[in-house]
């Protein structure tokens, strides 16, 4: 059977409401089913780990300019990046599902004009040889709201792995990130130098 992938936006939100109260018991929440993932909470005798949930560093940001040959401060419409990710899985029989919650803020630019910003972000799966066995690309958009400059949204993603005979959750990663133009990647690099 195929890895499948779901995605649902909960919530737009501006950045008070991002790293307030809820953000606070969603990171415990998921930080206590780790946890408990990891003590072997789901089996008598068995420990069963999930998958580990990463962001891809050069991934992790993007910066959108206006269409033009510009590159410089005054044409960038908006610059978002992947700031939290939180996960907690589940087994069921030969299967394991994920559940990760994605929160992506975005800050307009000089040169925005509109009130909202479209983003793409993926989600990748690689197993324990480094091979992508499953990817898939989402729009997301974020909307500033009352005038605001920065604001945020959080995407809830579900995924299930099928495993083999004498797999584990621990066998899989799931790579997360924005979807960037080959222009936009080489961008990144260079900053992170």
């Amino acid at each position: 059977m195929k890895n499948k992938f779901t995605v649902r936006k909960i919530i737009g939100y501006g950045m008070g409401e991002l790293f307030g109260a809820t953000a606070t018991k969603a990171a415990a929440l998921a930080g206590a089913s780790m946890l408990l993932a990891a003590c072997g909470i789901f089996g008598p005798g068995e420990v069963k780990v999930c998958p580990r949930v990463s962001l891809l560093n050069d991934a992790e940001s993007m910066t959108q300019y206006r269409d033009g040959p510009g590159r410089d401060l005054t044409d960038v419409l908006f610059e978002a990046k992947v700031v939290d990710v939180n996960w907690s899985c589940k087994y069921l029989d030969n299967r394991v599902r994920v559940e990760a919650a994605i929160d992506i803020v975005a800050q307009k630019g000089p040169a925005s004009e509109g009130a909202n910003a479209k983003v793409s972000f993926f989600v990748g799966i690689i197993d324990y040889e480094q091979n992508i066995i499953a990817k898939k690309t989402f729009a997301s958009e974020i909307e500033f709201r009352d005038g605001r400059r920065r604001a945020g949204v959080r995407e809830e993603i579900e995924q299930i792995l099928f495993l083999k005979e004498g797999e584990s959750g621990d066998d899989y990663e799931i790579i997360v990130g924005m979807q960037l133009t080959e222009q936009q990647l080489k961008q990144n690099r260079r900053r992170r130098r």
